[in-house]
């Protein structure tokens, strides 16, 4: 700040001593307080999203930055938010969406940054990507004609035998060019899956004789290891087709921890599957300050950007097991 006050006291004096701006001197000295307010303001808007942050339980392991990547593509719809323009946004998926906590908080959240922000969301007990790419659902998103779609599958694909690539990466592809024909201008912002378990076989035994034998299977609950492809491949996509996304396994643990953080926190329904309300609560809450915090770091003017991190649930209320994922 030396530079600046010397550079401020470089004014004239007339002829009898006295300081005398001129003309000159007081068009620098605005363009120069300009300039500091706006590397002050820059600043806090840095400040403000590294102390935003909505904290894991302090038992989760390998967590990262609560952060977006490709945030930039978001620009337009940031443009309209900062212009105070309504904007609306629509988050579609499978029976993650459909239990409603987790897109009524992230709703929510939006909405406590954001006022001219419009929420809606539409889910679909063990939907696929693929179920919203045909006719009936593009028509649900069409009529809400969203500004932003958040896109949130990959838990049924990952509960798939044959998980292929090339296949989702497909879907993916023919999903979002539907919905920007029936939505010009639309953007995406697309969400990994958090992490679920499957079952496995560890043994079998018998029971009776004759007609009324039976074969039965002890199971225990495995890490489904495919859940690391497709978070993946959708990060991949992403990344390659310039969209959005907001890599929860990743920034809950990977695939190291990503499922063992939410179920030794507490926070998994006993199907280890779906998670309990204050599971979603908090995956809300960590999504809507992630977007919060792309919007404080990129720029509408087209410039790519990134930013950065991310309430520890005080009580556990019991999601309803939904028929399907």
């Amino acid at each position: 700040m030396m530079g600046v006050h010397a550079e401020v006291k470089v004014v004239y004096r007339n002829f009898n001593g006295s300081w005398l701006m001129t003309e000159f001197n007081k068009t620098y000295l605005a363009l120069l307080i300009a300039a500091v307010l706006s590397v002050l303001g820059g600043y806090s808007n840095m400040l403000s999203a590294q102390t935003l942050s909505t904290p894991f339980p302090s038992n989760f392991r390998n967590t990262k930055n609560n952060e977006l990547y490709e945030s930039y593509a978001l620009a337009p719809v940031f443009k309209k938010i900062k212009q105070k323009k309504p904007v609306k946004v629509m988050q579609i998926g499978d029976s993650h969406v459909k239990g409603n906590f987790l897109p009524r908080s992230l709703g929510n959240t939006l909405q406590s940054y954001f006022p001219n922000v419009e929420f809606t969301y539409y889910g679909i007990n063990g939907a696929w990507a693929r179920r919203f790419y045909e006719a009936d659902m593009l028509e649900k998103v069409a009529f809400e004609r969203p500004d932003l779609v958040v896109i949130s599958f990959g838990t049924n694909e990952a509960h798939g035998s044959n998980f292929d690539e090339y296949v989702h990466t497909e879907t993916m592809d023919i999903l979002t060019e539907r919905i920007k024909e029936r939505c010009p201008g639309v953007c995406f912002l697309f969400t990994t899956p958090p992490g679920s378990y499957i079952s496995e076989r560890t043994g079998s035994y018998t029971t009776g004789y004759g007609r009324r034998r039976r074969t039965h299977y002890t199971t225990q609950k495995v890490e489904n290891t495919r859940t690391q492809k497709v978070a993946n491949s959708i990060t991949s996509y992403c990344h390659s087709h310039h969209y959005a996304v907001w890599d929860i396994y990743g920034i809950a643990g990977g695939v190291n921890f990503a499922c063992s953080n939410w179920k030794n926190s507490g926070l998994m329904n006993t199907d280890c599957i779906h998670y309990l309300a204050q599971g979603y609560n908090l995956q809300g809450r960590l999504l809507g300050e992630a977007i919060y915090k792309a919007y404080l770091g990129t720029p509408t003017s087209g410039s790519q950007t990134r930013m950065m991190h991310g309430s520890t649930p005080q009580e556990a209320k019991p999601y309803k097991t939904v028929k399907g994922f």
